[in-house]
């Protein structure tokens, strides 16, 4: 997902304040911004849970208890 550079660079200095890593970075390691974990995309229950990973960085797991699935 593309942002504004501005709002972009917020957000990866808030995560990266709040979980050691930005959304960012944990993308292109291919880890989750809040667990650190590898993200194997084989792990996703849906195409939804697919692009909330674009948007937010987050693995399955860490979407379901953010969200309650």
């Amino acid at each position: 997902m593309k942002r504004d550079k501005g709002i972009q660079n917020f957000l990866d200095g808030f995560a990266k304040k709040a979980f050691g890593r930005s959304p960012t970075e944990a993308k292109e390691k291919g880890v989750c911004v809040t667990c650190g974990k590898e993200i194997k995309m084989e792990d996703f229950k849906d195409q939804l849970s697919i692009k909330e990973y674009g948007i937010s960085g987050l693995c399955q797991k860490c979407q379901d208890d953010t969200f309650g699935r």
